[in-house]
């Protein structure tokens, strides 16, 4: 409400130094505004200093942390929120954006939670954990179906005890008499 009155009150000088013969000044640029405003509520005792440039953009970072949008320091530089983001933040191996919260590590790369997921059928993992193959993710029984050997009794994949017989796997209960 005070930065309304403010404004409102700039507006009001404005136009009666204009209506007084002043003049016509040109149009005041972004920069000329907020130093405005700056002088404005440091005369009302309001500290508006502000809190730097980002050091990608170049944008002034003022009072962003009173509007909710936070800057972050780096160096000794500040950066906007999504500059700092966009050029620090760890990269999901997905997607490739960066990765603002929560981060997954897993085959030597990070990704976003929602986006480690089987290579086949598309399942986010949960507690059975994951496969590798050739680098790629795989639920357990994708990957089962996918790369087990197959019995030569019953063409299905073979995971726990087994025989190797004839030049092949079987399941033990497979091998049996012809």
């Amino acid at each position: 409400q005070l930065l309304a009155d403010l404004g409102h009150m700039q507006s009001k000088l404005v136009v009666v130094g204009q209506g007084a013969g002043a003049p016509a000044e040109p149009e005041p640029s972004l920069d000329n505004m907020l130093g405005s405003l700056t002088r404005d509520l440091q005369e009302l005792g309001i500290s508006a200093a502000p809190a730097g440039t980002c050091a990608a953009c170049r944008k002034p970072i003022v009072g962003k942390e009173l509007g909710g949008c936070p800057f972050f320091d780096r160096g000794g530089q500040a950066y906007c929120e999504e500059d700092y983001h966009q050029t620090f933040s760890p990269r999901c191996a997905y997607c490739a954006g960066p990765i603002r919260e929560k981060v997954l590590t897993a085959l030597d790369q990070t990704w976003h939670p929602e986006h480690f997921f089987c290579t086949h059928c598309g399942k986010v993992f949960g507690d059975d954990g994951f496969h590798e193959r050739s680098g790629k993710p795989y639920c357990r029984q994708d990957f089962v179906a996918m790369f087990a050997p197959k019995c030569q009794g019953c063409a299905r994949p073979v995971t726990d005890n087994y025989l190797s017989a004839l030049q092949g796997v079987w399941h033990p209960e497979c091998f049996v008499c012809a």
